[in-house]
């Protein structure tokens, strides 16, 4: 029978798991409190594209687990404090206090310092923005979530020994240090170095793509590491994607052909209606190659396996990663979030760009460099990194000063130039990480942006100098990619080509292409290097004959048509003035399947979809658009800019045709004519 005023060895652990249970309702009162508020818009978003109760889908599914996996981390800080507890009566018997005052005592100080430091590290978190002055404090040069954190591993270093020492005695003591010290030697033993790949052996293919990263822009200031790899590359000065979105234009990086045939259209189609044929991965793999895929956000950009990938290192794909990431927020779970432990029990918020807020760059580059130590050669990877995508922000990205701010578009743009430098970071650290595990031994290096970006500067614009009430009839997004044609700066790319070691004399030394090319020309021109002949036609070009600088190359791609075109662009979703109704509009376009979890655009309206897009072509230097009328369809309005000292009197007429025969459109009588020294 229990002695008055002893405590059992059980005793205090209810206590303890309610104050963990309780630090997690706590900790989603902010949350709750936007339930009702425009800001929340992902899941009562989501919410709207059910095709069946929640209970009965796979969203439904992770809902839960990722509900469980929240209670049982927060359960078990309250188990930790109870354990904590036991151990301090043992160490500290002649301060009197009952296990509930130890485990409160404990309690209160993990709490203190889980506030602190998500503050600190996670300042854009729900419980972050209102502590951020205390989490950015210092003490005597200190982080204080650092100095707070440093005094509480001390405090229970030294009550887990003396409970040890007191407990066990020194024998058992010793041979338990012995045990706990024993993974730390191993795991600092040196590790054997990377052996460089045979010289007659198939080269490493390795695509890496920067999201939105526009030429421009890639500067030595802004984009160090890139500016460096271009430099000692082939690099093209006019590149340009087919599509300015980048899932359409990894599909089209990936197999050489176009969107129109393919059928990777637009984002978030149904899987049946692309028809990408046999991709650059699978052809590799058929020549013995292992092949891997690596991104940091799948929200609209759903390439899988299902493209002809071995390996994909991704966030899993579905409408859960729109609705989780909300609910991931708390200081525990942020605090694990970029842990062995958050890839466990969060994989929707680990390595994820689109959990903003908790997102760490060298997580995701960890995560790589972890995958790559798996992957044997010869290697096929495509990578891309898509920090300098909208909102342009990660877990402790810095902020504008009130001189910078300025502007929303000032703001914009010092918001995107900082996303860029810091994704130029990741390109060297996975750079290095090639490096080091011999990738780079023998390899061909392909570095590119999926498309550029506009900011919100008028004059980025081709209709810029057109009159005021001409500028007005055109409607164009000024900001994002993939919304009007009629910016250069959304659809041309970086792109260099660079071979490293043992492949070193499969390309020309570094120097600059001018003449006119497209990210379409990638898997040809890998598959000319590699002497490779793909089973059905393509649509790109090999670079080949331009790089060896072959008679007539250089006629034919200076000759050559491009195409590219817009895509879903919903009315009122802008980056400067989107609001939850626009939202809430745009998401009924989508479905949710119950089965996958995947976000479909709804099959009855992808033609209504693709009647609001504009179309363009490029040519010798001129350029020709489509433009729908403002209910979407035919008859379009051609905008037509000769290249400078184009004199043709039939070209217009050539381009607006080529735009009618490709995209199946048809031309009204109006013509806006822009002048080619504008």
């Amino acid at each position: 029978m229990k002695a008055p005023g002893r405590d059992t060895p059980a005793s205090g652990a209810r206590m303890a798991l309610l104050l963990g249970f309780a630090l997690l309702l706590l900790s989603y009162l902010p949350i709750a409190t936007l339930l009702n508020s425009d800001a929340f818009h992902s899941p009562r978003v989501v919410a709207e594209t059910l095709t069946e109760p929640l209970w009965r889908t796979r969203l439904g599914l992770n809902i839960l687990l990722f509900a469980l996996a929240q209670l049982a981390l927060h359960l078990s800080f309250g188990a930790l404090c109870w354990l904590l507890a036991l151990a301090s009566e043992s160490a500290w018997p002649r301060l009197r206090l009952s296990r509930r005052k130890w485990i409160l005592l404990w309690f209160l100080a993990g709490v203190l310092w889980l506030m602190v430091a998500n503050a600190s590290l996670f300042p854009r978190a729900s419980l972050g923005m209102p502590y951020r002055a205390v989490g950015h404090a210092r003490v005597f040069g200190v982080a204080l979530h650092v100095l707070l954190g440093c005094c509480i591993a001390a405090a229970i270093t030294a009550t887990v020994l003396r409970a040890a020492w007191t407990t066990l005695g020194t024998g058992r003591l010793a041979i338990l240090a012995g045990v706990a010290i024993l993974p730390v030697a191993v795991t600092g033993l040196p590790r054997p170095a990377a052996v460089p790949a045979a010289t007659g052996a198939a080269p490493n293919v390795i695509l890496i793509g920067i999201d939105s990263l526009r030429p421009d822009l890639a500067t030595a200031e802004n984009t160090p590491h890139v500016r460096a790899f271009l430099d000692g590359s082939v690099q093209f000065s006019d590149a340009v994607t087919p599509l300015a979105r980048t899932f359409p234009s990894w599909v089209s990086i990936l197999t050489g052909r176009h969107p129109h045939t393919t059928g990777a259209l637009m984002n978030l189609l149904p899987r049946d209606l692309i028809h990408e044929g046999q991709t650059l991965p699978e052809l590799l793999r058929a020549r013995g190659y292992r092949t891997m895929y690596a991104i940091d956000e799948t929200r609209f950009s759903n390439v899988d396996a299902s493209y002809g990938f071995d390996r994909t290192v991704t966030p899993p794909i579905g409408g859960s990663d729109f609705v989780l990431t909300w609910f991931a927020d708390t200081p525990l779970s942020n605090l694990v979030t970029n842990t062995w432990l958050g890839a466990l029990l969060f994989p929707y918020q680990y390595a994820n760009r689109s959990a903003f807020v908790t997102y760490e760059p060298d997580t995701f580059v960890r995560r790589v460099d972890h995958a790559l130590a798996a992957q044997p050669q010869p290697l096929f990877l495509a990578l891309h990194l898509t920090l300098p995508h909208w909102p342009y922000e990660w877990s402790d990205a810095a902020l504008p000063s009130l001189e910078e701010a300025g502007t929303f578009e000032a703001q914009l743009r010092w918001k995107y130039l900082n996303a860029s430098r810091r994704a130029d970071r990741q390109f060297g650290d996975l750079l290095a990480a090639l490096q080091r595990k011999g990738l780079l031994a023998n390899a061909i290096v392909i570095a590119l942006s999926d498309h550029g970006e506009a900011l919100g500067a008028q004059d980025e614009f081709l209709t810029a100098a057109l009159p005021g009430e001409e500028q007005s009839d055109i409607s164009a997004q000024q900001k994002g990619h993939g919304t009007s044609v009629l910016s250069p700066r959304q659809y041309h790319t970086v792109l260099g080509l660079r071979a490293y070691g043992a492949a070193a004399a499969l390309l020309p030394p570094p120097r600059t292409v001018a003449e006119p090319v497209s990210l379409l020309d990638i898997t040809p021109t890998v598959l000319d290097l590699l002497r490779t002949t793909p089973a059905q036609p393509l649509d790109g070009m090999s670079l080949l004959p331009l790089l060896r600088e072959e008679p007539g190359a250089a006629q034919r791609f200076a000759a050559r048509v491009r195409f590219t075109e817009s895509e879903y662009n919903p009315g009122g979703f802008d980056t400067s003035t989107m609001t939850a109704s626009a939202l809430a509009a745009a998401a009924m376009v989508y479905q949710v399947d119950p089965r996958t979890d995947r976000l479909r655009v709804r099959r009855e309206l992808i033609q209504t979809i693709l009647d609001t897009r504009q179309y363009a072509v490029l040519c010798g230097g001129s350029f020709a658009a489509a433009l729908p009328k403002e209910t979407g369809g035919s008859p379009y309005t051609l905008v037509y800019a000769p290249g400078p000292g184009r004199r043709d009197p039939h070209e217009q007429a050539r381009l607006s045709q080529a735009l009618e025969q490709k995209f199946n459109i048809r031309f009204g009588d109006r013509t806006i004519r822009i002048s080619p020294e504008s």
